[in-house]
């Protein structure tokens, strides 16, 4: 048979040498490259950019997760995020670096997680953020969503997010959640107190 003059019947020999010599065939799967770009504070804005662009807030950590959340992509997207926010089996772990301790980042105290590129959210995938809720409040780590669309919300809610964060966690920009994330850092920061003789 000439090449591109494949049959897709199941039962033909064609459409084993086309999945033999293209490497796909009607059962492939296609699964997205999983990007989450770590952002910072852009210099003399409000705005929120990646960290090369931008600098660091101590204790913050903004995390944009541009993809679709689902069955297919919930595995490294759990990955990802313990990554970041340096969670492990037991709660939050000291970060493994060769770097001298002094020169080790702040842990983080709150995370935003800016939803406004996940276009869906499956039940999988909304069990883990649920997921990630529960590790994040036992590691005394403040989660805060920015950007949800209704129907990523809606699935959030019915997976029993809502039993795990409290609605002010839930932000119409990750600017606003940021601006609340600085106030909670300020805080909960160290208390001083001045007195005058």
């Amino acid at each position: 048979m000439p090449v591109g003059t494949h049959s897709w019947q199941a039962s033909s020999p064609a459409w084993l040498s086309c999945l033999c010599c293209c490497g796909w065939g009607p059962s492939s799967i296609i699964c997205p490259r999983i990007q989450c770009l770590a952002l910072g504070l852009a210099e003399g804005t409000e705005l929120y950019r990646p960290l090369r662009e931008s600098h660091k807030v101590p204790g913050l950590l903004v995390l944009s997760y541009p993809t679709p959340l689902y069955f297919g992509t919930r595995g490294q997207f759990r990955r990802i995020l313990e990554w970041h926010l340096r969670l492990g089996e037991g709660g939050q772990e000291a970060p493994k670096t060769d770097d001298p301790p002094d020169a080790v980042a702040e842990p983080v105290r709150v995370v935003v997680l800016d939803c406004s590129g996940v276009p869906f959210v499956d039940a999988a995938g909304a069990r883990d953020v649920v997921q990630l809720a529960s590790r994040c409040r036992d590691a005394g780590i403040h989660l805060l969503l920015a950007q949800c669309n209704a129907s990523v919300l809606g699935t959030l809610t019915q997976a029993g997010l809502l039993d795990r964060v409290s609605p002010e966690q839930l932000f119409v920009s990750v600017q606003d959640a940021a601006a609340y994330a600085l106030e909670t850092l300020e805080l909960s920061g160290p208390k001083t107190c001045t007195v005058w003789v």
